[in-house]
Order: C-alpha cells, then sequence, then structure tokens
C-alpha cells in the first residue's frame, strides 16, 4: 500500500499545493483560584494512582484511572466540567421505555453504566454517557449521530442490534426507574464547590485567552498581510515569521505577535476561525461567552441532527458576519470543507494527535488560498504538558512506521509507565 500525505514529493514537487500552515502553542496561565482547584484535584488523584500502583491493580482499575485523568483534562478547560452533572441528555421516548423495562434489566443496565465502562466507539471516558439496550456504553455524542442518521446499526465492534431514541438510557433515567437508593458516584473529590470557579459564569483562563483571540482579529491592526490568528505562545511556524513579543491586558495570558512576509496586500474577507472541543459542555461555555462578546456564531456537534449541521457549515461558510464554528472534535475530524477559515483553535489535546490532524484539515486542504494558523491552547503546569510529550511520541512512531491510524481512536493502550509520567509517580 503507497501512502501519501500532503508533504509527500514527486521530483522534489509536492503533489499538492496548500498555503502555509503554523502550528503555534499557546501556553496560558491559571488564574490563582483556578491553580488552587487544579493543585487539589490532581494530589487527590495521584495519591489514588499510588494506591493502585503499590497494590498492583493499575491495569484492573484502567478505566478508572482514566477518568482521573478525564477529570484533570478537564480541570484545564473549565473546574467547573469536573461537577457530575444531573441533566439528562435522553428524551422522552427513551424514558417511557424505561418504565416498561423489567427491574432486573434496568438494574444491569444501571450496573454497566456505573462500572466506568470507556465508550464503545471512541474508547474514552464517556462524556453524558448512556446505554443501549444491547448493553454498549457510549459518550451520548458518539452514539447521537445513529440515533438521527440513516444507519441506525449500534456502532459496538460486531453488534448487529438496531439503535433508536427509545433503546438508550442515561444514568439518570434508570435511576428514576427504581426505588432502590443507588449511589452509584464513581469518583468523590475532596474539594467544596462553591467557590466562584465552579460558578457556570465563570469565564476560565482558556475562554478568555480564545475570546483576546477572537477579538484581535476584528482590529484594523491585524489586516496588513499577517496570517490569521496573530495571537499566541511558542508558535513554531515557518522560517519565514519574525517574532516580537508583547504582553496582554491580562496578566495571566503571555502574547506573541507575529510579522510576515506572506504578501503586503490585506487579507481579503474576514478571519473566520473554528474552535474545536473534545466536550459538548465546554463549548457551551465558549457559547456562552461569545454571546457575551457579541461574536456571531454557528454550532456542530454530534448531537446535532445532519439538517442542523449542514445549515451551520453553510452559514459559516457563506455568511461574512459569522466569524466563528463551535465544533466538537469527534463531530469534526472527517468529511467537511471549512476552508472558509484560516485559523483553528484547539481547546484540549486529544491522546491520538492523529484525531487532531483530520480536524484542522477541515481548514487546510484544497481549495484554500490564505495561510492558516493552528492555535493549540494549553495550561502551563498541568498534565497537559505531559500529554503533549505523549503526543509527540506517538508522532514520531507514525512517522517512522508503514501506515497511520487513520480512524481517530485512542489508538494503543496508555502502558503503566505512560500513566506514572502523567500522574508524575
Amino acid at each position: 500500500m503507497l501512502r501519501r500525505t500532503k508533504g509527500t514529493c514527486i521530483d522534489g514537487e509536492p503533489i499538492i499545493n496548500l498555503p502555509p500552515k503554523n502550528v503555534c502553542l499557546s501556553k496560558v496561565d491559571f488564574s490563582s483560584e483556578e491553580r488552587a482547584f487544579y493543585t487539589q484535584l490532581e494530589a487527590d488523584s495521584r495519591s489514588q494512582f499510588k494506591a493502585y500502583a503499590a497494590a498492583g491493580t493499575v491495569n484492573q482499575n484502567y478505566a478508572n484511572i482514566l477518568l482521573m485523568l478525564l477529570r484533570l483534562r478537564q480541570a484545564c478547560d473549565h473546574p467547573i466540567l469536573v461537577k457530575e452533572y444531573n441533566s439528562d441528555c435522553v428524551g422522552k421516548d427513551s424514558v417511557d421505555m424505561a418504565r416498561r423495562l423489567p427491574r432486573d434489566l434496568i438494574i444491569n443496565l444501571l450496573n454497566l453504566l456505573e462500572s466506568l465502562a470507556l465508550c464503545s466507539k471512541c474508547d474514552d471516558t464517556p462524556e453524558n454517557p448512556v446505554v443501549t439496550m444491547c448493553g454498549h456504553v457510549f459518550c451520548y455524542q458518539c452514539i447521537s449521530e445513529y440515533l438521527t442518521g440513516d444507519d441506525n446499526t449500534c456502532p459496538a465492534t460486531e453488534c448487529k442490534e438496531q439503535v433508536g431514541s427509545d433503546v438508550v438510557f442515561s444514568k439518570a433515567t434508570l435511576r428514576s426507574c427504581i426505588s432502590d437508593d443507588l449511589d452509584g458516584s464513581p469518583v468523590n473529590y475532596s474539594f467544596v464547590d462553591k467557590t466562584v470557579v465552579m460558578q457556570s459564569d465563570y469565564n476560565s483562563s482558556k475562554i478568555k485567552a480564545v475570546i483576546e483571540i477572537l477579538q484581535s482579529h476584528s482590529k484594523p491592526n491585524n489586516l496588513d498581510g499577517e496570517p490569521c490568528g496573530s495571537v499566541s505562545v511558542g508558535c513554531n511556524g515557518s522560517s519565514s515569521l519574525a517574532n516580537e513579543f508583547a504582553n496582554s491586558s491580562h496578566s495571566h495570558v503571555d502574547v506573541l505577535k507575529h510579522t510576515t512576509t506572506y504578501s503586503n496586500k490585506p487579507i481579503e474577507g474576514p478571519i473566520k476561525t473554528i474552535i474545536f472541543s473534545q466536550w459538548t459542555s465546554m463549548l457551551d461555555l465558549v457559547e456562552d461567552s461569545l454571546k457575551q462578546a457579541r461574536i456571531r456564531y454557528r454550532r456542530l456537534d454530534g448531537t446535532m441532527s445532519l439538517v442542523s449541521r449542514d445549515k451551520g457549515v453553510k452559514d459559516f461558510n457563506s455568511n461574512p458576519e459569522v466569524t466563528v464554528m463551535l465544533m466538537s472534535l469527534k463531530a469534526g475530524n472527517l468529511g467537511l470543507n471549512m476552508v472558509a477559515a484560516c485559523h483553528v483553535i484547539l481547546l484540549d489535546l486529544w491522546w491520538n494527535p492523529t484525531t487532531e490532524d483530520q480536524a484542522v484539515d477541515r481548514a487546510h486542504r484544497i481549495g484554500q488560498t490564505r495561510p492558516v494558523t493552528v492555535t493549540r491552547l494549553t495550561i502551563k503546569n498541568t498534565v497537559e504538558d505531559r500529554i503533549l510529550a505523549l503526543q509527540e511520541e506517538k508522532r514520531k512512531m507514525v512517522a517512522s512506521a508503514f501506515g497511520e491510524d487513520h480512524s481517530g481512536g485512542s489508538g494503543a493502550r496508555l502502558t503503566v509507565e505512560d500513566l506514572k509520567y502523567l500522574f508524575m509517580v
């Protein structure tokens, strides 16, 4: 099998001529309140991992360890994501069906959800976990497209059962159908959630950084030939870039301003940005901040109908006043053409960097006429630093191997040594 990438050359010439793509790593500082929250969460998680390691039960508790890592990753986006949400993601059809199920079956399905099983589609700790009648656990977002699309077959490997909105159940739905008090909370952290950072109207450091970047796009001095997305930190771009350091008006965000020699002509058209996150709950928070900043946007995630998705993409590509697309990483990594955007912001890190690359390729592909800037937002001195290092190792492995995991899955299981590194044990 012949593998060719966008960087492949034939007779010294690239097989595809695309504008430059600059990947910028933007490291943001926590506020003091966020740092205190994260430090406590990390200490609790490290202590629990040490207990598993001392008992020799790391592999047996792999799902719970991934859940602890998930909470650390979410805390880097916004502390409120770490809370256990009680909102029910399923609809009335699911509730009506659950009430007709035998009690034993309800308990079995609830036990599957509370066993900390991984999502059968993305192999990660599920966000808004649901269980199907056939006994498979998914992120609600991962299963949603099979509830509304043409293919209604359960996406679990070797499962041929049909799924629909009436045979997918959440924990809240199943609990409401039985009278016993079943306490299935997977993790109990020692912090108190009454601090300012746990309020839904609190703008986290990452969200503030995103709004600063988007607002910088509308400034007149951005239309002087600079590449899109000129606010970033630690940029590893092309050699034509000259870097000038400046300070943001917010002390917790460092800013790097680029000057460039691409062209002396102003950038034609508005600077449009795609913002990716793994978690729809994070997109909800960013959405609230965009409304407050009066920035027009559209949204695309796996819970939306195909008609709603298509309309959002059409508006983003054709309406010059719509400058932001909020997109789920899982829903946006394949098949979409978003060349109207010349800037991509990745709010959080995925275990497999291939998934991120595929998401970025929605903008950096055939039809793109402008340089594309990719800003990867991370928080300093957190688990995200270690995830970046693991990603780099994986990129090197892929580059040296024949073939690549094009599925965007989580890839190989994290080893015990990987986990020790992530928890700094």
